[in-house]
């Protein structure tokens, strides 16, 4: 079992299905994943699959033997008080949309441990939002789920479209239109010149790069880049 490096998702995949399981391409290899399953909902995406296994974390399935009325509930509340039981310290993900599960939250507060160490999640996205983990992924869905302005993402998008069939027009006849994507991405950086100049370099070597940032200097776009 995985300590507080990592967190440790169950899953009540009878209860959330394949919306349960959005997220696990942010899985790290110190992470745990148990997903609780019943005979109704046998099937999952091999996309998913393939995401928890190349995470590397360590992974293990339940199947409930006998149907039953909140029966795979039981079973995940088990769990909870199995790894508890033994000393696990880190923090737990229960993935289900079943509020019922506050209780264990209620029931291992009152034994001292830390309200944050459980939490509840639809998703194991949601599940790692929810951690307050300083890590990379965190960082980096919150990024995704931020909500920006359509016209102002727009207007970033046509700058750098014009950018690139500026840049197509000025190297086209070049040595260098094969490398037309770094040059866009160098361009597009909106840095000073001695940055760009410097980037130049580092990207395309000294011989090369002064050739491009020289040509660059020549163009509408790099005027706008350099001023």
């Amino acid at each position: 079992m995985n300590g507080s490096g990592g967190l440790h998702f169950l899953i009540d995949y009878e209860n959330v299905g394949e919306s349960g399981m959005d997220g696990v391409e942010h899985l790290y290899d110190a992470d745990t994943l148990e997903v609780f399953y019943s005979k109704c909902c046998e099937k999952i995406s091999r996309k998913t699959i393939d995401f928890i296994l190349k995470s590397g974390c360590e992974f293990q399935t339940y199947k409930l033997k006998k149907t039953g009325k909140n029966a795979l509930d039981f079973y995940i509340v088990s769990r909870v008080g199995e790894m508890f039981g033994a000393g696990y310290t880190g923090k737990v993900v229960i993935v289900s949309k079943d509020k019922g599960y506050s209780a264990i939250k209620d029931y291992w507060s009152e034994r001292g441990l830390p309200g944050n160490q459980i939490l509840m999640n639809h998703s194991v996205k949601t599940g790692i939002m929810s951690s307050n983990e300083n890590s990379v992924r965190r960082k980096q869905i919150l990024r995704e789920s931020e909500q920006v302005s359509i016209d102002g993402e727009y207007v970033i998008y046509a700058e750098k479209q014009r950018i690139k069939r500026n840049l197509e027009v000025l190297f086209q006849n070049t040595e260098y239109k094969d490398s037309l994507a770094q040059i866009c991405e160098l361009a597009e950086s909106g840095k000073r010149p001695k940055d760009l100049y410097l980037g130049s370099l580092k990207k395309f070597g000294r011989a090369d790069g002064t050739a491009i940032y020289r040509k660059l200097k020549q163009s509408e776009t790099s005027d706008k880049m350099c001023r």
